[in-house]
């Protein structure tokens, strides 16, 4: 069915022969079962050899490529040339390049976090520090983001913290076009307005100050990937070089006839990439995109046709040669998937009108990039289609050529930029009014990565297949599949047992009870600086999960490592209802909370003890705090009023005690209340103070989780509560060593499972 494409392009089967050969070393077997199916549809006698070379080209670059540095924590002298230095997220962080760590060298680059701004850094200094080497540690939930991988996509093989005043720095740097790019971002920081901030990201590849509200504004409206320097902004760019060599030799008409005006527009495109990646300089995911914008416009030129699919393969060649992880990133796979998208359109509309097909476009591209941003980010705009359609003509037209004029105009006289800048700022304000407007985001329950294979087989078929009867049977079979495994999935996620799901949320608590299509949420994680476990690690499960509601939201609380993430998990999920255990109107996360459920009128109760609620067949009882705190606005004791929660299911009994330690637990233990349980989330991550004897000798329990950071500095679990529940009999799970806990109640008691020490125990 592909096997024209394969015949006609034989750059096709070397890039599909390089996938093939980088994933199977990366022991990624979905991904290598996807690729073999494609390169069997595209694979012809002719071309085995093609492939066969795309194979062995994938596992050189595989085995050469850089890698992660396998280095014991510690204290290291790393020196290297500053690569970049920028503030992101609060924080000052330095890549360095040419890195060596105690005096060997390392392939790769450094990325080291320092405490205090380095002032006198330029492009090319030379920079040592004292570094603690720290490796990226997973919190240990299944299916998470894996940062260490995006790293290396990006060619950082090392990461580490270093205190202000350790570094020693040889100002080596020059005064070329990056200079000039730091200057105008000083010059745009003088705006102090979000726009500027916009106009940063979007031109110069300077996203420091672009904040979650701001990337939020674009994500409400499907255009997100404006603001990272992508394949798109490289191609506006080629458009205005060739636009602007074509006019220059259309209005001096000795030069025209005596030339080949579309070559060397096309020339001048090219170098119009060329010059724009060396202006904003060479960070990876722009190299890639220069790549992969040059290689396609490299075809056109040589093979005066349009050939995307050919230019395509070879920006991926290219791409995978020197960055092989870069096939794992999320920005290459979307942008090879909108290009690829263009291309099959371009295949269909042959012949057609051009109008036809640049009306197309951006639908076409927002296909294909669909169930790969569904898998990746789980949240989709209800306006994404309608708004890309407007607005990426509108950004192309309008936004980028003015900021690319405003640094044009810089460069020669700064003065004169300003009003260009101006334009561009007010041109991006109208954006952020239509995102608050109109804009929208909605979560989707992630679907299962053969969902996405199958996807984008259906889409390659119908797309590039030749036309036949195998053909219709095929997208036949792939639609049936693509509307039946979601399905498929909620059935199975939505199994009858009850389960008991402890997240890794750090040094916090959350706990995500289920049963059917019933969920409870207790607690949200912490936030501090621009962390928030709401928005990184709890809605990201969630989603995971099958989960796009909740019943009931529960804070046990208001401190900052239980209701952190409260704010994000309430503005993006449908709640039926949040408990609260008291008013604290000075708390933020209390009045941000309070903003939230008012606007999306999500019903509140203050909860205490006697309150019961009913949720599937689980019976959900407050036993804690004594009194309800509706009208108590003064200091309250968090810890010793945290909510406690004993939820039950007739098989199965779970203890959720908060930060009720010491007196709360005493407290419970004289309630004469039934606090027996199979299962108990200890209180206060296991401080000294938790898990008393008189409590334990009650409760009883055969599970016990403690919810806390790797290495905190509070030493929790305390040794002594650990060697009480030792005593007791109970098994303990850690959160910090074990990852994400769950517990599964079934006919014949409990089940274990644990993600990063493995457990399976009943």
């Amino acid at each position: 069915m592909l096997r024209h494409v394969g015949r006609n392009n034989p750059l096709v089967l070397v890039f599909a022969g390089m996938c093939c050969s980088i994933v199977a070393m990366h022991h990624d077997g979905p991904g290598l079962c996807f690729g073999l199916f494609l390169g069997v549809m595209l694979i012809t006698k002719e071309r085995l050899p093609h492939a066969l070379l795309g194979l062995l080209l994938g596992f050189m670059a595989f085995t050469m490529g850089p890698g992660w540095e396998d280095v014991a924590e510690g204290v290291y002298k790393v020196s290297g040339e500053v690569d970049r230095a920028e503030y992101a997220h609060g924080m000052f962080r330095v890549v360095l390049g040419n890195v060596d760590i105690d005096g060997r060298s390392v392939r790769g680059k450094a990325l080291v976090t320092v405490s205090e701004a380095i002032t006198g850094l330029a492009k090319g200094s030379h920079l040592s520090l004292r570094v603690r080497v720290r490796q990226p540690r997973r919190n240990g939930n299944s299916g998470e983001f894996d940062y260490q991988n995006y790293l290396l996509s990006r060619n950082i093989v090392l990461t580490g913290y270093a205190e202000g005043g350790s570094e020693t720095l040889d100002t080596g740097g020059s005064d070329s076009p990056p200079g000039q790019r730091e200057e105008l971002i000083r010059f745009l920081d003088r705006y102090s307005r979000p726009e500027a901030e916009l106009v940063k990201a979007i031109v110069l590849g300077d996203r420091s100050g672009i904040t979650h509200s701001l990337r939020d504004r674009f994500n409400a409206l499907g255009i997100s990937h404006l603001i990272a320097i992508s394949g798109l902004h490289i191609g506006i760019t080629m458009l205005l070089g060739y636009g602007l060599i074509f006019c220059i030799l259309r209005i001096m008409p000795p030069l025209a006839l005596r030339t080949d005006v579309p070559l060397l527009s096309r020339i001048g495109a090219v170098g119009a990439a060329l010059v724009y990646t060396w202006f904003i300089g060479p960070e990876v995911t722009v190299l890639r995109s220069c790549i992969m914008a040059v290689s396609c416009a490299a075809c056109i030129i040589s093979l005066r046709k349009y050939d995307l699919i050919g230019g395509l393969s070879l920006a991926g060649i290219l791409i995978l040669v020197f960055w092989p992880a870069a096939l794992f990133s999320a920005s290459f796979q979307l942008s090879f998937c909108a290009v690829l998208g263009i291309g099959g359109l371009v295949e269909r509309t042959d012949g057609s009108p051009p109008w036809v097909t640049w009306l197309l476009i951006t639908p076409a591209a927002g296909v294909f990039t669909l169930p790969l941003a569904v898998y990746l980010f789980g949240f989709v705009s209800g306006v994404s289609l309608p708004a890309n359609c407007v607005i990426v003509p509108f950004f192309g037209t309008v936004i980028m050529p003015l900021s690319i004029l405003g640094i044009l105009i810089h460069l020669v006289c700064p003065a004169l930029s300003g009003p260009v800048f101006t334009l561009s700022m007010k041109a991006l304000h109208i954006l952020l009014v239509v995102s608050d407007l109109l804009g929208s985001q909605h979560p989707v329950a992630r679907p299962w990565v053969s969902w996405v294979y199958i996807s984008y087989t259906a889409l390659i078929l119908a797309f590039w297949g030749a036309r036949s009867r195998v053909r219709i049977i095929f997208l036949a079979v792939a639609a049936a599949a693509v509307i039946l495994l979601p399905i498929l999935k909620h059935a199975i996620e939505n199994g009858g047992n009850t389960k008991f799901d402890f997240i890794s949320v750090g040094q916090g608590d959350c706990s995500l009870i289920s049963q059917g299509r019933h969920a409870v949420l207790i607690d949200t994680g912490p936030a501090h600086g621009v962390f928030d476990a709401g928005r990184y690690i709890i809605a990201p499960h969630l989603l995971r999960r099958g989960r796009t509601s909740l019943d009931v939201m529960v804070i046990t609380h208001l401190h900052p490592d239980h209701c952190g993430g409260a704010p994000f998990i309430l503005e993006r999920f449908r709640v039926g209802e949040l408990w609260l255990n008291a008013r604290q109107t000075n708390n933020q996360y209390f009045q941000e909370v309070m903003r939230i459920t008012k606007e999306k009128s999500i019903p509140l109760k203050y909860v205490c003890r006697g309150d019961r609620l009913r949720v599937g067949s689980m019976i959900v009882d407050v036993l804690n705090p004594r009194n309800r705190l509706i009208d108590h606005d003064g200091p309250v004791d968090q810890n010793l009023q945290s909510v406690v929660l004993r939820v039950h299911d007739g098989r199965v009994t779970g203890l959720f005690m908060g930060d009720a330690d010491m007196f709360g637990e005493l407290m419970l233990v004289h309630a004469n209340e039934d606090i027996s349980a199979d299962i108990l989330k200890v209180a206060h991550h296991g401080s000294e103070k938790s898990c008393l004897t008189p409590f334990l000798e009650v409760v009883q329990p055969d599970v016990a989780v403690i919810s806390c950071g790797y290495r905190n500095v509070y030493g929790n679990p305390a040794q002594g509560t650990l060697e009480r529940l030792r005593r007791h009999g109970t098994r303990v799970f850690r959160t910090d060593m074990h990852g994400e806990t769950l517990v599964t109640s079934g006919p014949e008691g409990i089940a274990v499972k644990s993600v990063l020490i493995h457990a399976d125990n009943h």
